[in-house]
């Protein structure tokens, strides 16, 4: 599977320059729990989450319309070229301990975000396949000999 297909999603993205409380209104706007964070030629500089705000703005007794994303941002987050495997997507969420990883492009740009419930929904999925094909294995019907004759002799004449 390519990381490609974690990019159909848009991204929604904020400028470190913006207020705490902008970027609370894209969250709740968006219906999401993290924004990318970009300078203005696009590239990723950090990863401002919800629990982000929680910790370092609230948590800290801080006004939300004077703190920055700039102030409550993690820095340079750990993110993935979008020609590497869903292995190596999945090892790197493991080693770093996180749950959200943005996709980038050859320029450093962000195109997507693999989270942990993205990769719990594919796994469901494929679970859900590999049920579909033990169950279809344990009650198919088995062909007669009769009939297996006939179908090679019809197939191969």
């Amino acid at each position: 599977m390519s990381l490609r297909e974690f990019c159909t999603r848009p991204i929604v993205t904020i400028t470190p320059e913006h207020t705490i409380l902008d970027a609370c209104r894209l969250l709740r706007e968006h219906n999401i729990g993290c924004l990318l964070v970009t300078e203005r030629d696009g590239r990723l500089s950090g990863v401002l989450t919800d629990r982000d705000i929680a910790l370092r703005v609230t948590g800290e007794g801080r006004d939300p319309q004077l703190a920055t994303v700039q102030e409550s941002m993690t820095p340079n987050p750990v993110r993935i070229p979008v020609d590497q495997s869903l292995h190596e997507l999945t090892t790197l969420m493991h080693s770093q301990r996180v749950r959200r990883i943005p996709i980038i492009d050859r320029e450093g740009k962000p195109i997507g975000i693999a989270t942990l419930d993205d990769l719990l929904v594919l796994l469901g999925e494929e679970m859900s396949e590999i049920g579909k094909t033990v169950s279809e294995a344990f009650f198919r019907k088995p062909v007669t000999a009769g009939a297996w004759d006939y179908h090679w002799w019809a197939t191969y004449t």
